[in-house]
């Protein structure tokens, strides 16, 4: 099972779930608006893209500029906890694959390489 995580406003993640589907993958969508994740999946997700934060981060976002988060150097723990209060600053779509491979964004190449690669016996 492939877990999707975005906004269902978010037309890159509805984008990104049909894409999946058309592939024959089956996708579970959790809305991090709706349910943000918890520090420990956030801290989790970050190690798995190599820990640097400002691929997490959604820094093309309205509550990020209204925030004027660009100037802000917190460490790591503040940026998972702002993440985990409001999921709007969570970079999106976020897949986790079967595996537990983790991809930020939405990128039709990565998304059929995992697919693919899930596949193979």
């Amino acid at each position: 099972m492939y877990h999707l995580y975005g906004y269902r406003r978010c037309s890159t993640c509805r984008k990104a779930q049909a894409f999946l589907e058309g592939l024959g993958a089956q996708v579970t969508f959790h809305d991090v608006v709706e349910q943000p994740p918890d520090v420990s999946t956030l801290r989790a997700w970050l190690a798995s893209i190599g820990g640097d934060i400002q691929v997490l981060v959604n820094t093309r976002g309205e509550v990020y500029r209204k925030r004027g988060l660009k100037d802000v150097s917190w460490p790591v723990d503040t940026w998972l906890e702002e993440m985990h209060r409001d999921g709007k600053l969570i970079r999106r779509p976020v897949l986790v694959t079967p595996s537990g491979d983790v991809i930020v964004g939405f990128d039709e190449t990565l998304y059929r390489r995992a697919v693919r690669e899930e596949r193979v016996p």
